[in-house]
């Protein structure tokens, strides 16, 4: 028996040796991060834009490319690119879904003149990407009772740490054509802060290597420095004890940013005072002083990476270097740390630049439960990623006005032999662009610096191409300091070792793809109950009426009290109001807000002008898993209309359906136009269809270098002097009226949306419980409380609560030009604690000149055009001073109707207007050959020539011809693109 129990277990080892390279719980953790790392990787994304900034009125071109970490080959993984357009305010302009074919895709947006000028920001991610990066935007703690679930909450607030970002300055459109002057004209405010916000703050950021302090070992600490804006700041830095002993000073090495190393010591405090070279100082205690762990260095030595650990931990270590997502290398490091129980240890491995491969590089220490010691990225730079690999030649010093343009583009030799140029397939993405009037950013880099570095790096990084300027030892020592700083975790450790730490929530897209959930609806007779008040009390104050229909204020006597001035006590209406109808009070009971019973029946259907896969329609059916549903969508291009509804089929024989169906039919009518018919009660859905749609919703803040120009990459060769009337560095002048708190000026609106896209996204939010009407009950009250609630769940959906207010924000209603409603929050506090919580009440002052028709229609769907907001909060903002207090900024809604009131169709279930991929446009090249310019002819454009998709020969060369403007100028061009091989395309 003993003999065969031997053979099992050595059967086992030798099939555990075909899975790990031995038994121990570390490699099978190392195992695991490997074929999570090949088997499921991520994306990235690079966009190339046609130029730096812009006017309105401009067109924006764009061209995008996605690549697979664990391959580095452009991607296949997702067809569906998300392409967003953000204004300066933090407010959305435009979402475009671009079509890629083998990682490659293009498109463009149009800048109307009626913007506001700024900076704005383009946006690009794949709805895979979304599974990663998770965060939870800043919000107030307690605000599920806006929505409909409270999980509804999550899913509104979650943000995202990185996804492709660029900013870019949008100028007012020339007074004159062809005079580009730097003029931004920001969205006028109507509240004047008379006091400007304080000058930003120095900030000292302190970063252990390895990610700890580990008392009795030697432990190197980055820190930077920086105002609260972003901007680096040079100078020099002290630790002391806490007596004020001074231990270590180091200076600044690059872009604030430096390291100083020391040992710690139990029990004692120390504090790192930075002092700036214009004299700020800023201060910082050294907290979380571990007793045991891991204390890890890593420096380049020559051609060598040296890994100094240290450690007093008695327990079995592993260490895993990976690179984008993947491991490259294993070590066991039990064997060399071992020693008796309570000393200190340590060990020095080193690794040759060839065993090791170009770009972030994470090195992680770790134990058999999994929990992470030392974690540290470095970046491993080569010789070849100072070498542009695309050359540019036929380039002059400058070029007079129509003058023909003859550029020679080819790749280095080693790209010329890959796959993706010896077949028809993508190219390089080409920019030729008038260098007199572009601007220069410091959001300069190439595919190259966004692939390798910038992708895996939070935040923004300033001039990304210095760093490969030179391999050196400066340009080495900037590109370690930036990533012990600034680094980011794009590849969470633990949740690639640890079964259950995570878990694919979005799809990998091939054609758009919805999900959405399914809730049973309650009775809606919620504004019966609100005005089933007896008129004594409904008349209080006349126009003054409560949002929270549950709650009364009387006196002792317990008679209704007509002061409104005081707190007074707070009574339920059940005294007045059955107790039956309890459960509906306030609208939807969140508590125990309806999930199915049993799945039900989802149904789609897109519907197009043109033909759409040979149809005019297409449908799609799904059934709910635990009141959740996904339909894949066809591929289409422009906009289609959407249905979606769903049915429970076990009634369908049910005499209640055919009611429900009018009697028509015992058929069910899935698409069901809303009856007009006055005197009866609207059919309403069976249940409540929402889609999850995946966009990110919140803006980043801007940092000093993403507004403002980089007056250090000025080109030699640029004499700005020799071009008279034009302007080479952007000295951006910014207009924005000031003068106190103004009125409303209706025509300056900060967002404009369709109503029936506004109620949409309202309703997907979870924000409004119904958008039907109860017409059998009557009354101006009735209508204008509807609309308030309307109008103030469309404002949240826009706005949240402004970046964690405890309280909801001043809100104004009007329609069209009249101003019907004003809430006002304020907190009554319930006597009766026994059977009450604190209830948040709002005070509403109303106006009741419009008729009790016109009302009546307003609230109406049907007629609700445009829906206009306006505020002086800016979500680009979020957390700013002068938001807070007293300062905090008011929301307008205004509501527009049809001309002479005409209607839209409405449906009884959702109807949407669904985007498909993105038109494609071609660029305008003008051929003066065959079209000479005509006398005093003008030609202002600022892109000379834009091709998204160059396609180079066999031996990795293409000829562009072009067309000057007419003007004296020199020209600056920009290329782009990825092998089949993942080879980069850039030139300099």
């Amino acid at each position: 028996m003993k003999h065969k129990i031997l053979i099992l277990l050595l059967l086992y080892c030798v099939h555990g040796f075909t899975q790990y390279p031995c038994e121990s719980g570390l490699t099978r953790l190392a195992e695991r991060v490997r074929l999570f790392g090949e088997r499921i990787p991520q994306e990235k994304v690079f966009v190339q834009m046609d130029n730096t900034c812009y006017f309105l009125g401009d067109t924006i071109w764009f061209s995008a490319f996605t690549r697979r970490t664990n391959s580095g080959r452009p991607s296949r993984i997702s067809r569906v690119l998300y392409a967003e357009l953000w204004n300066h305010d933090g407010f959305l302009v435009e979402r475009k879904l671009v079509e890629m074919r083998d990682g490659r895709g293009s498109g463009f947006f149009a800048l109307p003149d009626t913007l506001y000028s700024g900076y704005f920001e383009l946006r690009a991610y794949t709805r895979w990407q979304l599974n990663w990066g998770e965060s939870l935007f800043a919000h107030a703690r307690k605000r599920e009772s806006w929505f409909f679930k409270r999980e509804l909450e999550k899913d509104f607030y979650r943000d995202y740490e990185k996804l492709y970002s660029r900013v870019f300055p949008v100028y007012d459109k020339p007074k004159q054509e062809g005079e580009y002057n730097r003029d931004m004209t920001l969205r006028p405010l109507r509240r004047y802060f008379k006091n400007d916000p304080e000058p930003p703050k120095l900030l000292l950021s302190l970063f252990p290597e390895g990610g700890n302090l580990v008392a009795g070992m030697p432990c190197r600490v980055a820190f930077e420095a920086a105002l609260e804006d972003g901007e680096y700041k040079e100078g020099s830095l002290t630790l002391t004890l806490s007596q004020g002993e001074g231990i270590v000073v180091a200076k600044t090495e690059n872009r604030g940013r430096g390291t100083f190393t020391f040992t710690p010591e139990e029990g004692k405090s120390y504090e790192v005072v930075f002092t700036s070279s214009d004299g700020k100082t800023a201060r910082q205690k050294m907290k979380d002083i571990e007793k045991e762990g891991v204390s890890l260095q890593v420096s380049q030595q020559g051609d060598q990476w040296v890994f100094d650990i240290h450690t007093n931990l008695d327990k079995p270590l592993g260490m895993t270097i990976m690179h984008e997502g993947v491991v490259q290398r294993y070590e066991d490091l039990s064997p060399s740390l071992s020693s008796r129980e309570g000393a200190s240890h340590s060990l020095i491995l080193s690794f040759s630049q060839s065993q090791l491969k170009s770009g972030i590089n994470q090195v992680t220490i770790f134990d058999e439960e999994g929990r992470v010691w030392a974690d540290r990225l470095f970046f491993v730079t080569k010789p070849e990623l100072t070498q542009p690999t695309i050359s540019i030649s036929g380039l002059k010093d400058e070029y007079q006005p129509y003058e023909l343009i003859t550029l020679d583009v080819k790749c280095q030799e080693e790209n010329v032999n890959t796959p993706l140029l010896n077949r028809e397939g993508p190219g390089v993405s080409l920019a030729v662009r008038d260098a007199v009037r572009q601007d220069n950013t410091f959001d300069s880099g190439n595919i190259m610096t966004e692939m390798l570095l910038a992708s895996e790096i939070k935040g923004f990084v300033p001039q990304p191409e210095w760093f490969f300027e030179r391999d050196d030892e400066e340009h080495r020592r900037g590109l370690d300091l930036l990533l012990m700083t600034q680094g980011w975790r794009r590849f969470a450790w633990q949740d690639m070792a640890i079964e259950g730490r995570w878990e694919i929530t979005h799809p990998a897209e091939l054609s758009q793809i919805l999900y959405g959930n399914v809730y049973k609806y309650y009775s809606d007779n919620t504004y019966k109950i609100a005005y089933n008040i007896p008129d004594t009390i409904r008349s209080v104050e006349g126009m003054r009426l409560e949002t929270q229909p549950w709650i009364l204020r009387k006196d002792r006597n317990g008679k209704a009290r007509e002061d409104y001035s005081d707190i007074g006590e707070a009574w339920r209406l059940d005294d007045i109001i059955a107790r039956d109808t309890k459960t509906v009070l306030g609208g939807r009971d969140y508590q125990n807000s309806a999930n199915l019973k049993r799945d039900v029946r989802v149904h789609a259907e897109f519907i197009k002008p043109e033909a759409m896969l040979g149809n005019k329609t297409y449908v799609s059916e799904t059934d709910t898993q635990k009141g959740q549903f996904k339909i894949d969508t066809p591929n289409f291009t422009g906009d289609c209309i959407m249905f979606l509804s769903a049915s429970d089929t076990t009634k369908w024989s049910s005499k209640a359906h055919k009611r429900h169906n009018s009697g028509k039919s015992s058929r069910h009518i899935w698409v069901q136009v809303e009856d007009d018919d006055y005197n009866r009660l609207h059919e309403e859905p069976e249940f409540y269809v929402r889609i999850a749609f995946p966009f990110p919703r919140w803006p980043k803040v801007y940092t000093h270098y993403q507004t403002n120009a980089n007056g250090n990459l000025t080109p030699e060769s640029i004499n700005p002097a020799s071009f008279t009337n034009e302007m080479f560095l952007n000295e951006v002048t910014i207009r924005s009226k000031h003068g106190g708190r103004r009125s409303i000026d209706l025509s300056k609106p900060a967002y404009v949306i369709d109503a029936y896209e506004a109620a949409n996204a309202a309703m997907d939010a979870g924000l409004m419980n119904s958008l039907q009407v109860n017409d059998s009950l009557k009354g101006e009250t009735r209508y204008l409380e509807y609309l308030i609630n309307y109008t103030y769940a469309i404002a949240r959906n826009y706005i949240g609560d402004m970046g964690g207010l405890s309280r909801d924000f001043d809100f104004d209603l009007y329609l069209d030009s009249t101003k019907v409603a004003e809430v006002r929050p304020q907190y009554i506090t319930n006597l009766d604690k026994d059977k009450f919580n604190p209830v948040e009440n709002h005070y509403i002052t109303v106006d009741f000149s419009s008729s009790l028709d016109d009302v009546r229609r307003y609230a109406r769907l049907e007629y609700q055009d445009k829906i206009y907001l306006y505020t002086d909060y800016s979500p680009r903002r979020n957390g700013d001073e002068r938001f807070k207090h007293s300062n905090q900024p008011s929301v307008a809604v205004r509501l527009t109707h049809y001309p002479n009131w005409e209607r839209r169709v409405t449906y009884r279930d959702r109807r949407y207007i669904l985007q498909g991929f993105a038109y494609q446009e071609d660029f305008y090249h003008p051929d003066y050959k065959r079209n000479p310019p005509k006398e005093g002819q003008k030609d202002y454009r600022r892109t000379l020539y834009w091709n998204p998709d160059l396609k180079l020969d066999k031996n990795g060369e293409a000829h562009v011809t072009l067309y000057n403007n007419s003007q004296k100028t020199q020209i600056k061009v920009e290329a782009n693109g990825l092998t089949s091989e993942g080879g980069f395309l850039y030139n300099k």
